[in-house]
């Protein structure tokens, strides 16, 4: 069930429909566009720094927001394109689009890892980052020091297929946050987390849901098949857009001969499928669920490379095209 905005009223989902985010890697170079389309970031490198610039729309009068970015996690407007938010020293900061105004109430732990860092669409944030192994989930609302909800612990962390975008030649393991309201309907910004055999969803259409029990559990076989998955590569493993499915790829070997697989998973039965799809494969495979949650398209070893399509679930595979690759659903 939709929600209203708890802050930022109804210019907020409609503001996101507009607003491009920036890398969540390799940050240089990278624009957007406020919501509004009134404003331009745009992330340099001198040195070994990553640097925040603003611009107005036609890329002129430019202000320097930040000279020490943290690469591992994305910079973002709020819903409104008032507010940038980004890690720079270990800390988690907003600032006005136009400079000042700073504010970095969040210190991150030493030991961590980059991970993912947004507005939610009523203009609270998600912080989520890995330590030891493990994935922690942090919402703030922005100016505070201390998250108002907490997961940890957890063993997988997985976003809906459309709330990010490979990007193209990093070998699809750098990535950056897609805007998520679609034309011709919405898509709420899910997530799933999985700790043991238990998996919740979470859902920020307005104000945030969850977590929601989500009816599988997940038995020692999927576990076993989890372990391969390369978390930290967040483009690894995804749920469908509402959030019934989960499609993740595995790993193993030594660089440079990785070899690759492929599961499906239906969230929303006590029972039912869980399908390997692609096993042994010499090359990363990439995979999207359709729009509507219903389909998964998919990369295959068979017959050298080619394109599949199955149900969501892993049921009746298809092949599509002989030396194809790249699949995704426009």
């Amino acid at each position: 069930m939709r929600t209203a905005l708890k802050r930022f009223g109804p210019l907020g989902l409609a503001g996101l429909a507009l607003a491009l985010f920036l890398a969540g890697c390799n940050l240089e170079g990278v624009a957007g566009f406020s919501p509004n389309n009134d404003r331009v970031a745009i992330v340099t490198k001198i040195g070994d720094n990553y640097s925040l610039y603003t611009t107005d729309a036609n890329g002129g009068s430019p202000t320097l927001i930040e000279t020490t970015i943290a690469a591992g996690f994305d910079v973002t407007f709020d819903p409104l394109g008032t507010k940038l938010l980004y890690v720079s020293a270990g800390t988690v900061c907003t600032q006005s689009v136009s400079g000042g105004g700073k504010s970095c109430p969040v210190t991150l732990p030493g030991s961590m890892s980059g991970g993912f860092l947004t507005f939610l669409p009523n203009g609270d944030y998600i912080l989520v980052y890995q330590s030891g192994g493990k994935w922690q989930m942090e919402v703030y609302q922005p100016g505070q020091a201390a998250p108002y909800k907490t997961e940890t612990n957890v063993d997988q962390f997985f976003l809906t297929s459309d709330a990010f975008k490979v990007k193209r030649g990093s070998n699809g393991v750098e990535w950056y946050v897609a805007q998520y309201d679609k034309p011709g309907g919405q898509q709420n910004l899910r997530w799933v987390i999985i700790r043991g055999s238990a998996a919740s969803m979470y859902n920020a259409a307005g104000s945030l849901e969850g977590p929601t029990a989500l009816p599988r559990e997940i038995n020692s076989a999927v576990q076993t098949a989890l372990a391969d998955r390369n978390s930290s590569d967040i483009t690894s493993g995804v749920i469908s857009p509402d959030g019934t499915k989960m499609a993740f790829r595995t790993r193993t070997g030594t660089d440079p001969n990785f070899s690759y697989g492929l599961y499906v998973l239906d969230l929303n039965s006590t029972s039912g499928s869980f399908t390997n799809l692609v096993s042994n494969a010499n090359f990363r495979v990439q995979f999207a669920f359709s729009p509507t949650g219903q389909e998964l398209v998919y990369e295959s070893n068979d017959a050298g490379r080619s394109v599949w399509l199955a149900s969501a679930d892993g049921s009746n595979p298809r092949k599509l095209s002989d030396n194809a690759s790249l699949p995704d659903w426009q």
